[in-house]
């Protein structure tokens, strides 16, 4: 009888910092800026600045990328909500508990793929605003935890003017999910009229699902600070393209959790409309920063400001949810899950909101002017008189 040889084991760790060249520390430095562990200033700088590229870097040097991505991505998901003690569905029911209780190891374990690695040679060896090296990775080929690294960087790199440019070009952001949940106004295209959204159903399966459970705070943090930003925006075109893109993001996203009967990761919308209207709100709220008296077109001026009422317009479809779930009985499939939006509609003080959300909707119909061939004021309008490309 034979004995196979014990498995080699890793050498010790060296004592004191690893050595690293000057390519490696840009680079890693560049991945703390990313995922938020470094100062922007700093860290845009080395993105528009060109670091000589190597044939290949150390071992150390990637297990410390490996090392830094790994910590960060766990980092920022606990701190986005992972360590809440929440409720969310599985198969349908109820499962309460921290993330790490509620899902098991193999199901929310976080892997990364070459294109990350290839992301982070591209930005440390080019000057990205000016770069001329087509780099960019296929949706289909990223993981999971590919994307959302790839949004938290879309994220810490979107101040810059020329490097959102040049980002907001690729796929890897453009038809990004997470980007669009994070920053729809930065992700969709400026010259489009039409947003086009990426599909979001792939997020409420498996691991992507895991992740949206973990940024329901996050992302309800996000679109408050968002909503009351409104406030301070001067350009008519500028609140026409952000509202547009928010109005396609969420609609997109709702739809899909409507479909994939997960409407638990649809409770970043009902919550923040739930902050944001905690009293009645005319629409000056979010377009009262405008300048000026805006496009020529009352048509263009109109719908302006309905875009800048993306948020408190989704109230009409989660609105539907709750009438929906008022009529599931004891013995139907859904009676938990109903019974758990029933809860987060009554926890937000559903009705109420969505009775501000309306009226607030509602104060910009009036503004309509007359149609060729309808009615003038005191006439009643026809539903086809919205303007081309209303989101509503």
């Amino acid at each position: 009888m034979t004995r196979a040889a014990p498995p080699p084991s890793r050498p010790p760790e060296p004592d004191g910092p690893r050595q690293v060249s000057k390519f490696e520390f840009n680079l890693l430095r560049i991945l703390r800026f990313l995922v938020g562990h470094f100062p922007a200033d700093q860290g845009l700088q080395l993105v528009r600045t060109a670091t000589t590229k190597p044939d290949c870097i150390s071992g150390g040097a990637v297990d410390l990328v490996k090392d830094t991505l790994g910590k960060a991505l766990v980092l920022f998901l606990t701190r986005a909500g992972g360590w809440r003690n929440d409720k969310y569905l599985r198969t349908h029911a109820p499962v309460a508990g921290r993330v790490w209780d509620r899902i098991p190891l193999d199901e929310r374990t976080l892997q990364f793929s070459r294109p990350v690695f290839d992301f982070l040679f591209w930005l440390t060896a080019e000057k990205v605003h000016e770069t001329k090296l087509m780099w960019d990775a296929a949706p289909k080929a990223l993981t999971p935890t590919d994307e959302l690294f790839f949004a938290l960087a879309f994220d810490a790199m979107r101040s810059d003017p020329d490097v959102l440019t040049v980002l907001r070009r690729k796929d890897t952001f453009a038809r990004n999910p997470f980007c669009w949940l994070i920053a729809p106004q930065d992700a969709a295209d400026p010259e489009s009229t039409k947003p086009q959204p990426p599909d979001f159903a792939p997020m409420f399966t498996g691991l992507s699902a895991v992740l949206l459970e973990c940024m329901q705070t996050h992302l309800t943090h996000r679109w408050v600070k968002s909503e009351r930003d409104k406030g301070q925006i001067g350009d008519w075109k500028k609140m026409r393209h952000q509202g547009q893109a928010e109005f396609a993001a969420l609609r997109g996203f709702v739809q899909a959790a409507e479909v994939a009967r997960r409407t638990d990761l649809a409770r970043f919308v009902l919550r923040t409309n739930a902050q944001v209207l905690q009293s009645d709100l005319t629409p000056v709220f979010w377009t009262g920063g405008l300048q000026g008296s805006g496009p020529q077109r009352l048509a263009d001026r109109l719908e302006t400001q309905r875009a800048a009422l993306a948020l408190p317009r989704q109230m009409e479809v989660l609105e539907t949810w709750q009438e929906r779930a008022r009529f599931v009985g004891y013995f139907d499939d859904d009676y938990q899950a109903s019974q758990m939006w029933k809860a987060d509609w009554e926890a937000a003080n559903g009705d109420r909101v969505a009775a501000r959300a309306r009226a607030a909707v509602e104060m910009l119909e009036p503004l309509r002017g007359p149609v060729a061939g309808q009615p003038g004021a005191g006439g009643t309008a026809s539903g086809g008189e919205n303007p081309e490309g209303s989101p509503g």
